[in-house]
């Protein structure tokens, strides 16, 4: 299965899984530092590739899972000027409401689709498939 395919399917289970567990019927009150949501589908898009790479990386690594899921979700979040609670409030005040969940999570999955052309490294003459 390819990576991209198996990266949505991950995402869309994680963004199901969140948005169903919320019970609530009606929006959460708006967070005082909500992330916009064009904004907050780029950083779940990146987080996913995160989490992708976390996944292949190999248990005898020189760095734990731990270590570099710390090192790149600073990264992430540093360079999106934002801090780990403005992350998680904005997540759950988007999903709290079905239909914005579901796209959100749309959203989110074109967008790694789109960028799939970016993570596959063009084949060359001669090289195996």
């Amino acid at each position: 299965m390819n990576k991209i395919k198996t990266i949505s399917i991950a995402l869309i289970a994680f963004l199901t899984c969140f948005s169903s567990c919320n019970s609530k019927k009606q929006v959460m009150e708006k967070p005082e530092h909500l992330i916009n949501r064009i904004t907050l589908v780029n950083i779940l898009a990146e987080s996913y590739l995160i989490e992708s790479t976390l996944q292949m990386t190999p248990a005898d690594s020189i760095y734990g899972k731990s270590d570099l899921a710390r090192l790149y979700y600073k990264d992430l979040f540093d360079r999106y000027q934002i801090t780990n609670e403005q992350f998680e409030s904005s997540v759950a005040y988007y999903v709290s409401e079905e239909k914005s969940a579901e796209k959100l999570l749309n959203d989110a999955a074109a967008l790694i689709i789109s960028k799939k052309s970016e993570m596959v490294m063009p084949e060359t003459e001669g090289t195996p498939n």
